[in-house]
């Protein structure tokens, strides 16, 4: 049985548990809220959305008596430690406003004893991690931008073959031909827009707002974008090499398949390696809470 279920069997047989204190003078909302413990908290919040709610709808108003603080604070005091994932802020932001959905109106913009407001206290306790996110994506921005250029230069190879008496590629009508004509047309364009889109984190505020939608859209953008390039451009330089090496000979399967297993086999699995430990626990999860 994980953590999750062991709290949920608690919360099942003994609902009275929510209204006991830790130490701290804590309950058990705000504890989960304050380590960022999401499915524990949507737990409990399933408990108010019942017919029969087992859970007394005070546990969302309760203020911390020693400090006055409302789950919306122990909301903005969730931090990251250490200097991980340039977006972290994204997922910050998203946990406030999650939270924020949950607290009565008349708590929104209540003060602790620090005569604090909840996004006040967000902002002191996160501007490391905004400057951090700064470093990061302006270092990104160098970085990839002199790369998407090198990319372009390198791949300003000439058009295979010769031309006929009318001045046409002699594999105009070719079906190799055809494809490395759209694919490096294509990598070409989306070149220029990651180039774009990576010099455009070395010129963005980085204010606190922008790390919810404006700089996460520009990430995914510049990344797909230059994903895009690298796979056209492999497609154009392949189909080069294949009109280089085979011409207008007609070419059997024992030639064609070795060829394209050298084509795709490492720069999938590289790929495939890279998602699965990606740093943002996978592709799939970042989309489906990107647009939260």
């Amino acid at each position: 049985m994980g953590f999750d279920e062991f709290v949920e069997k608690i919360l099942d047989q003994f609902p009275e548990s929510t209204s006991n204190l830790d130490t701290e003078e804590m309950n058990v909302l705000q504890v989960a809220i304050k380590n960022g413990h999401k499915n524990i908290t949507k737990l409990i919040l399933s408990k108010f959305s019942r017919n029969n709610p087992t859970i007394p709808s005070g546990l969302l108003s309760y203020v911390h008596p020693a400090t006055g603080n409302t789950i919306l604070h122990f909301a903005a005091e969730k931090t990251e430690e250490d200097e991980g994932f340039a977006l972290q802020m994204q997922y910050e932001l998203q946990w406030l406003e999650r939270v924020k959905e949950m607290v009565p109106n008349d708590l929104l913009h209540c003060r602790n004893k620090s005569e604090k407001t909840a996004e006040e206290l967000f902002t002191e306790n996160h501007k490391n991690m905004v400057k951090s996110g700064k470093g990061q994506l302006t270092d990104l921005g160098k970085t990839c931008s002199g790369l998407v250029a090198a990319v372009v230069f390198a791949s300003s190879f000439s058009i295979p073959g010769d031309k006929d008496a009318n001045q046409d590629p002699i594999f105009l009508h070719r079906t190799a031909f055809k494809v490395f004509s759209h694919a490096y047309v294509i990598g070409l364009s989306s070149a220029a827009a990651s180039l774009v889109l990576f010099l455009s984190f070395l010129g963005s505020s980085y204010k606190e707002h922008d790390f919810r939608r404006s700089l996460p859209t520009k990430y995914v953008l510049a990344n797909v974008s230059f994903l895009i390039t690298l796979v056209a451009l492999l497609v154009a330089f392949s189909c080069n090499i294949y009109l280089q090496i085979y011409g207008g000979k007609r070419v059997e399967k024992h030639d064609i398949i070795p060829f394209v297993c050298e084509l795709t086999f490492f720069p999938t699995v590289c790929l495939l390696v890279v998602l699965y430990r990606s740093p943002i626990t996978g592709i799939k999860s970042f989309l489906q809470n990107f647009w939260r």
